[in-house]
């Protein structure tokens, strides 16, 4: 049951005539214009890439006129603490987009050119609905807002919005209601949002989903994106994390916008107060410089995120397209090579925002070699025996003093791993990744008895620097040799626990 001061949404055609809500009977004296100063006209423009990156992704970002005042104005409810709600922002004294704004946006755009992508206008009127003592029973908003694309409308829409001061009867709301209806208006539980004005949802492919439907989620295709997913959702707020860090960007209060959307918000709730002038402080020259230096913004955590990336998409290899793996996968080793201590995230090289484009179309629609409709876990489970299958063979037949299939051993239980660990849901999965990881690790230790500085950097050394350097290489081959010995008696033990790990 709704509550006596449940805000009354309505939906009006444009030329309606506002209702007249005079009623002495229920306690209506009269209806008033309300306060002038909370009366606005804004004109906004949103900024965003040309197919809408941003709005795909539940970001807002917008230049606002509101009554002459220009301001920058972002909202990203879905991507908190990183990026701020209702964040408005005085214009400096160039007029351009603050660095701060800049710099979060970058990981949405992936290098897309921002541009103005809609114009909407917001005429308000503000009224009170007065009872017989003169005390204002609620307060009513009228909106009409028209929304501009490419220089041609494409949409108007009246909005009246009726929020109780005081507790209002159910007969009362009742009655208001049947006004506001004769005179063609429609009763809604929640007023589409600004964005939905814009035509067919931008939103219905987001960029980083969290999940795949239910009914979709137990197939291949439905599997693979929800792991893909999770780990692309993981690098943004990693990135978001390091870029935000330290940033005095503050949220609004948009109860009105926020609360009766599910989308970012954009048209502002009331003007801009005078009072900003008041206290000496011109809102048009107030800086907004952002904290942007070459020692802000570690990505070590980013990183991370995406080894775990690099990981899944090796454990998945089998199913997916080979050219697309190892476009991936060199995109990768790229990042992932950066210095930490020298590439801070405001530094990330193109390969990183290509990286982000590749994972966002994969989300969507991912390069399987098989058909995504399939049921996924017995495909997975049976992916996972032969790869434990491979590993035990191939580490059957290595020895410790020869060369020959430690490198290739070591490969095979990587991607069997990297596999058995996006099954983790299962204890049967879990499991098994648990004894490959422990196989995982003792392998790393068994490195190729060729490693060593190549003859053109020999060449370079000191006969001090050489000595050093093969003193290091003959300490990791007795290292390498002596791993190697301890693998080989050690690992009938190992074969029998991870053979009983994967038997049903």
């Amino acid at each position: 049951m709704a509550s006596l001061r449940d805000p009354m949404l309505f939906e009006m055609a444009w030329v309606a005539d506002p209702p007249l809500l005079v009623n002495p009977d229920l306690g209506v004296a009269k209806l008033t214009s309300g306060n002038p100063a909370k009366s606005l006209r804004s004109d906004v423009t949103l900024l965003d890439s040309t197919d809408h990156r941003l709005l795909r992704s539940g970001v807002v970002l917008a230049h606002r006129v509101v009554d002459s005042l220009g301001e920058w104005y972002m909202d990203a409810p879905g991507w908190g603490p990183w990026l701020p709600q209702d964040c408005s922002v005085t214009l400096d004294g160039a007029g351009e987009l603050p660095l701060d704004f800049r710099c979060l946006i970058k990981p949405f755009l992936r290098g897309a050119p921002l541009s103005p992508s809609a114009a909407l206008r917001c005429d308000r009127r503000e009224m009170s609905l007065v009872g017989p003592g003169g005390a204002a029973l609620a307060e009513i908003r009228d909106d009409r807002i028209t929304v501009t694309r490419s220089g041609v409308t494409v949409s108007r829409a009246r909005e009246i919005t009726l929020t109780p001061t005081a507790d209002m009867s159910p007969r009362l709301r009742d009655w208001v209601a049947s006004r506001v209806i004769a005179l063609g208006g429609t009763q809604v539980t929640v007023l589409p949002s600004t964005l939905e004005r814009l035509g067919p949802r931008i939103g219905a492919l987001p960029d980083f989903p969290r999940a795949v439907p239910p009914n979709v989620a137990g197939t291949l295709e439905g599997f693979v994106i929800n792991r893909f997913a999770h780990c692309l959702r993981a690098v943004i707020e990693a990135d978001l994390t390091a870029r935000s860090t330290g940033m005095g960007l503050h949220s609004g209060t948009a109860a009105h916008l926020i609360a009766h959307s599910r989308e970012p918000g954009v048209l502002p709730d009331r003007p801009v107060p005078d009072e900003l002038l008041d206290l000496g402080a011109d809102p048009v020259t107030v800086t907004t410089m952002g904290i942007h230096d070459d020692r802000h913004g570690r990505i070590d955590s980013l990183l991370e995120a995406l080894g775990a990336l690099g990981t899944v998409i090796d454990g998945l290899s089998e199913l997916l397209e080979p050219r697309w793996v190892q476009e991936a996968t060199l995109l990768l080793d790229k990042v992932r090579e950066l210095d930490t201590d020298r590439i801070t995230v405001h530094r990330m090289p193109e390969s990183y925002y290509s990286l982000l484009t590749m994972m966002v179309v994969a989300v969507r629609a991912p390069k399987l070699t098989c058909d995504g409709t399939t049921p996924a876990r017995p495909v997975l489970t049976a992916m996972v025996r032969r790869g434990v299958s491979q590993v035990v063979r191939l580490c059957d037949r290595l020895e410790a003093d020869s060369d020959h299939g430690w490198a290739r051993a070591r490969r095979c239980t990587d991607v069997t791993t990297a596999l058995a660990s996006t099954l983790k849901e299962s204890k049967r999965a879990a499991k098994v990744a648990h004894r490959l990881g422990r196989l995982h690790r003792v392998l790393a230790g068994t490195g190729s008895v060729n490693e060593g500085p190549t003859p053109e950097e020999v060449a370079l050394l000191t006969p001090g620097q050489a000595f050093e350097e093969g003193r290091r290489l003959e300490r990791r081959l007795v290292s390498t040799a002596r791993a190697r010995r301890q693998f080989v008696i050690d690992w009938p033990h190992r074969r029998a626990k991870l053979l009983k790990a994967v038997t049903p």
